[in-house]
């Protein structure tokens, strides 16, 4: 009996380290509507940066698999709806910061020079819909506009703030997405926008990740394994 309860015990932690989280950043306004609508018609042809403060990111022990992003309409504003040509989506690990807080570096209207060495191209496309949603009349919205990632990407937030680069072409369409401002510069997001100025403000993102165990985790759940295969063999050959 007792090899029993240990197999379920490790199995039941495989399949918590392996479980499926999200992240909405700024944290704040996970179920809070945002104060500074994002505005969408701009284009056609641009490139746009946001930087999440990389506190954000500490409610998950160890690294994160990052999967999916997800966007959702300013209460009150109506349907967005944009069509784009094609599209590029990478995110990094940026030395740059949406905030000077302890002597950090803002981001800069350097698009590259924001980039981290780890920039990663993680969803591609175009020809059609890129932002669609009914949008909602009181807030907050559903996270309604989702992307699923063809290359998940790794952040590690102990080693940097996560940086999203999106580049666009043939952009039309409008609306809004609920964001979120900050009016000195100790928020936890910022933005490069459309006009190549930096901007502490910046849509509000749920991020879909897969916690990847620290070391300790996986040394512990290696050792259950171990321990419950040996359990195991002493019961068949008795």
């Amino acid at each position: 009996m007792k090899w029993i309860v240990i197999l379920a015990v490790v199995l039941l932690s495989a399949s918590t380290l392996a479980s499926a989280s999200t992240l909405v950043v700024p944290n704040a306004q996970a179920t809070t509507a945002g104060s500074a609508p994002q505005g969408l018609t701009v284009g056609p042809s641009f490139e746009f940066q946001e930087d999440f403060g990389r506190g954000q990111f500490f409610s998950v022990v160890g690294p994160l698999l990052i999967t999916q992003v997800a966007f959702r309409a300013a209460p009150g504003s109506g349907a967005v709806n944009v069509d784009v040509s094609s599209f590029r989506i990478h995110l990094s690990t940026s030395s740059y910061f949406p905030n000077t807080i302890g002597g950090h570096t803002l981001i800069t209207t350097n698009y590259a020079g924001n980039e981290g060495t780890d920039n990663t191209l993680v969803l591609s496309g175009g020809g059609g819909s890129f932002f669609s949603s009914p949008g909602c009349t009181t807030g907050p919205c559903t996270f309604d506009m989702i992307f699923n990632l063809t290359t998940p990407f790794l952040y590690d937030a102990t080693k940097g703030t996560l940086l999203m680069d999106t580049q666009f072409t043939g952009w039309t369409g409008s609306g809004f997405l609920d964001g979120e401002g900050f009016s000195s510069l100790g928020g936890s997001v910022a933005q490069v926008n459309a006009s190549d100025q930096v901007a502490l403000d910046g849509p509000i993102v749920k991020f879909g990740f897969t916690p990847v165990p620290d070391p300790a985790s996986i040394t512990l759940l290696a050792t259950g394994l171990a321990v419950t295969s040996c359990s195991i063999r002493r019961k068949l050959v008795r």
